[in-house]
């Protein structure tokens, strides 16, 4: 490890050779701007030779030169830009009194060019950020009568000429391949604090002049823009647009109903009243119990281990999405993440995507077992235009609200430079929010999805859709229509492996130069996810009818050779191409990748198959104790809003980062800890205010919920009841939560970690 990483630190004689020459220039700037007259103090102070100190001194003098040669046409005064007011006449005369003003060592002034990033930093870890003091930066003010306001910019510096120049250790003689392409850095990005009434093309034009002195041009390429106004701040006054206005009165009417609610719902209690259903929609003290409260149900219509695969498959979701923020943070050795890539560790992230096929697979199997339940009361009939209805009606208010979020009061959440670079979520939103609403964004804005993980409840919602045309003919003709099924399944795995080889998407998207396309081809879209779903399905139809309310014997030597294949299995999915990521291992063929990509998730989904099945039919022991333990049962509850949420945490803590960070996997695990807690935080709130209260008033206005009571689950008998006997037991009672785990699928309560 010790020599991987020596291998990718670049050499310290370029460093020392950029120091020396940043030194050496900046010594020729200073004794050109004194010329006998010292811009700043007359002698030397320790800050002096830094560029962010001579920046004032060398821009007063350009607009000096420009004012003289008014005639090139450089700087010209302007009046708006985008939403923020300028005037470059008003700069120059700002520019010109912060020079002044730093001369005489004015507390104010000297507060400009301490916010600044600093040249060089360590770029050849991968450091590629000096982003400086933000809040200082905003917060600098001039003590003169017309106030002159400090102005942050995030500029972005092309380093290429200079990197190009440098000689790589043994380049010569080194074979080593790094499986995840490193690229030669391109940009440098630094904070500057410049005066407000600067516009962002003003700026632009004085640091190039500025940097020209320090550098040449033989080190930074001064023919690109450098500052851009989108990239630039001031403290400015907060105008609330109409959005704004609605999101925080519908937020403030939503907290107003959940203390009315409440209220009414103690004095009820207190007083002995009767209550309204609807009145108690938003009462905290009504919907917190069924979200805290553990009744263990022993019925045969309740899966228990599926909370606890569910709740797993949650906190890998916000671990792996995790890592993916975690790793656009400005580390200070973000070089040493290459060398993670090569880890087994790293296998939990970069094969993550897995645990989407967990809940395909659960999404398959609860549609198929909640309407066969409905099927059985209804003698086969299927109501579809109120199945479609109550689906909608259950996920979009989460959903709506984050976007409505997202749209309005993201942008005041946090600022700095990082918010530039992450912060953008809200610009994804402006004209792709109707199709998360209509779950069609992994087809109609694949490459600017609002909610960037609601992909998925994209493809769930349309698979949901879909589902009669496999469920009717399942309850009709039983296993004759599985035929027809599973070959659709198979074409659809053909499907996959075809767009593989016709695009030449290799077996990790690492390898390909098509990353954003193999993700709308192949993990987008709903047809490529139909194989997994269609095993949770198939599985959920026996599981049904010839296993519900019974436990299945089994040998003691089939159950571990059934839990052997199982992990072996899982095992193999997640960690089997790990060797084709190692440096010396060859580039996979495409016909692996091909067929790896399908198989892999279809047999994670027989793996996931096999432990339900075995820990409903009591061959589980110690796993399904777990799994089933009643504290996962309180924490599915809230997983469907944590997927909803999550993401948006992550985005927010990490875009209102101002500071350096460090990669290593204990500070990954701390930031997942804080993402996780917050997000647990606001998954609570979020089901009180928004989806229990949903519940509560469908049901207040469909009467759903009413029915007997649950036998309980017989002991196990010798043979399975056949496919096409009936099945005579009355439909079980279910609380609002234990229903929604039952009968929706499983995306009502948990998601995936995929890329977003």
């Amino acid at each position: 490890m010790t020599t991987k990483l020596h291998q990718l630190a670049k050499p310290a004689m370029a460093i020392a050779a950029f120091i020396l020459l940043l030194a050496t220039t900046t010594t020729t700037a200073t004794a050109h701007l004194n010329n006998g007259q010292d811009l700043l103090t007359g002698h030397s102070l320790p800050m002096q030779s830094s560029l962010a100190h001579q920046f004032f001194a060398l821009a007063a003098e350009q607009i000096a030169i420009s004012n003289q040669t008014a005639s090139t046409g450089l700087l010209t005064p302007s009046n708006t830009y985008g939403n923020k007011a300028y005037n470059d006449d008003l700069c120059d005369r700002d520019v010109a009194r912060i020079r002044d003003a730093i001369a005489n060592m004015e507390e104010w002034a000297l507060e400009f060019p301490d916010t600044w990033g600093r040249l060089p930093v360590g770029f050849f870890w991968g450091h590629l950020i000096s982003m400086g003091q933000y809040e200082e930066c905003v917060a600098a003010s001039s003590t003169y009568g017309d106030e002159i306001r400090g102005q942050y910019c995030l500029t972005r510096l092309n380093i290429t000429q200079f990197y190009s120049q440098v000689r790589r250790r043994n380049e010569e003689t080194s074979t080593a391949r790094i499986s995840y392409k490193q690229t030669d850095p391109q940009i440098f990005e630094l904070g500057v604090c410049v005066p407000s009434t600067c516009s962002a093309e003003k700026t632009d034009l004085l640091l190039k002049y500025a940097i020209e002195h320090f550098y040449g041009t033989d080190y930074v390429n001064l023919t690109e823009q450098m500052v851009s106004e989108s990239w630039c701040k001031y403290d400015a006054p907060i105008e609330f647009r109409g959005v704004d206005i609605f999101a925080i009165v519908f937020f403030s009417l939503i907290v107003f109903f959940m203390i009315a609610s409440s209220i009414y719902d103690f004095v009820q209690t207190r007083n002995g009243g009767q209550k309204k259903p609807l009145y108690l929609a938003f009462s905290v003290l009504h919907n917190a119990p069924k979200i805290f409260t553990v009744k263990q149900v022993n019925s045969p219509n309740v899966i228990h281990c599926l909370n606890g695969l569910r709740c797993f498959s949650m906190m890998w979701v916000v671990f792996g999405h995790g890592y993916m923020t975690f790793y656009d943070l400005p580390h200070i050795n973000r070089n040493i993440y290459y060398a993670w890539l090569e880890t087994p560790y790293s296998m939990l992230v970069q094969n993550g995507s897995l645990c989407v096929d967990t809940f395909f697979f659960m999404s398959g199997l609860l549609m198929c077992w909640g309407a066969f339940r409905e099927m059985e009361r209804t003698k086969g009939k299927l109501n579809i235009p109120m199945m479609y209805f109550h689906r909608y009606i259950r996920l979009t208010p989460v959903v709506a609200v984050v976007v409505l979020y997202i749209m309005s009061l993201y942008k005041y959440s946090g600022a700095g430079p990082m918010w530039f670079k992450l912060g953008t979520q809200d610009a994804r939103c402006a004209d792709t929010w109707w199709a998360t609403l209509l779950y069609v964004q992994n087809y109609a804005f694949p490459y600017s999805i609002c909610v960037s993980q609601s992909w998925y409840l994209a493809v769930d919602t349309q698979l949901y859709f879909l589902s009669p045309l496999f469920l009717i003919p399942l309850w009709k003709w039983g296993k004759k229509a599985l035929i027809p099924i599973v070959i659709f399944g198979l074409l659809c795995l053909g499907c996959t492996v075809a767009t593989f080889l016709h695009n030449d998407f290799t077996l990790f998207r690492v390898q390909d130069d098509h990353v954003d396309l193999r993700q709308r081809l192949t993990y987008y879209p709903t047809h490529t996810r139909i194989p997994t779903w269609l095993i949770g399905v198939i599985f959920g139809y026996f599981l049904f009818t010839r296993n519900r309310g019974r436990q299945i014997p089994l040998a003691k030597h089939w159950v571990i050779t059934g839990w052997v294949l199982a992990f072996g299995t899982m095992l193999a999915d997640l960690w089997g191409p790990y060797w084709r990521i190692l440096p010396h291992t060859p580039d996979s063929p495409l016909i692996e990748g091909a067929l790896f990509e399908p198989l892999s998730r279809s047999s994670w989904a027989f793996a996931i198959g096999w432990i339900v099945w075995a820990c409903y039919n009591g061959h589980g022991g110690l796993i399904n104790d777990f799994l089933s333990w009643s504290f996962f049962t309180g924490f599915s509850r809230l997983t469907y809003c944590m997927y909803v949420i999550h993401r948006i945490v992550q985005l927010v803590n990490a875009a209102r980062l101002q500071t350096d960070t460090h990669f290593s996997d204990y500070d990954a695990i701390l930031r997942w800890w804080h993402d996780f807690g917050i997000t647990l935080t606001l998954s609570i709130f979020a089901t009180l205010a928004f989806e229990a209260p949903i519940l509560g008033i469908e049901k207040a206005i469909f009467g759903r919920g009413d029915s007997k009571p649950a036998p309980k689950k017989p002991a196990p008998v010798d043979q399975p009841k056949a496919a096409s006997e009936p099945l005579q037991e009355p439909v079980p009672a279910t609380t609002d939560a234990e229903k929604v785990s039952e009968i929706e699928p499983a995306i009502s309560r948990a998601a995936n970690p995929s890329n977003a």
